[in-house]
């Protein structure tokens, strides 16, 4: 049954309302956390009543899932352009790898309070949101997945095809080498991850002589 209400019917206003809330939240929990902020912290930072913010969200909770969806959606959609720019101009596949890296810790650098939000207070804010976060983590394992036996078929003497519980374990590796830069207050130096991260990635790849 088609919805009576989608985001497809918000005026161009509401929409930019609802973006204007969503990184007020994530200013605000960038200074002072995700529980100790408040819709009204949020609706002051957004520049909105309190009752424009419960017009566009339910809750704290649901305005956070928001934001790390689409925060989410962004990012994989990064990754993916610039894995596909790469392979369409015929670099190396280590040079492929590191065009995703680079694009990922690169949208991560230009957004640090989103990147705070996604990587660090997601964590803080109840069962929904980890379960949430286990979706975005799976879709990461797929995309280099899929990524890995793109390459094993175009370089099969040098990339092998890897398992999905050894993507898990690596990115789970790469995630906290981001997460420990971000914690440390330099979201907007993660680019100098790149080699590091990259280098995770080929390891997990390159075919053992």
């Amino acid at each position: 049954m088609e919805a009576l209400v989608s985001p497809e019917d918000l005026t161009e206003d509401d929409a930019q309302r609802r973006v204007r809330i969503l990184l007020a939240l994530a200013s605000c929990m960038a200074v002072k956390g995700y529980r100790a902020t408040t819709i009204s912290d949020i609706a002051r930072v957004g520049r909105v009543s309190k009752t424009v913010v419960y017009a566009h969200f339910r809750d704290k909770e649901h305005c956070l899932l928001e934001l790390y969806t689409r925060s989410s959606d962004k990012m994989l959609a990064t990754v993916q352009a610039a894995q596909a720019q790469a392979a369409e101009a015929g670099l190396p596949w280590r040079d492929r790898l590191g065009a995703a890296v680079r694009a990922y810790l690169e949208v991560l650098a230009a957004n640090p309070e989103v990147a705070w939000a996604a990587l660090v207070e997601v964590q803080a804010a109840g069962r929904p949101a980890l379960a949430l976060r286990r979706q975005v983590i799976t879709r990461y394992v797929e995309l280099i997945c899929g990524v890995a036996t793109d390459l094993a078929q175009r370089h099969p003497d040098e990339v092998r095809p890897v398992e999905r519980p050894l993507v898990l374990a690596a990115v789970g590796g790469l995630h906290e080498l981001i997460l420990a830069r971000v914690e440390r207050g330099e979201a907007r130096s993660l680019a100098e991850d790149t080699d590091v991260a990259t280098e995770v990635l080929v390891q997990l790849v390159a075919r053992r002589p």
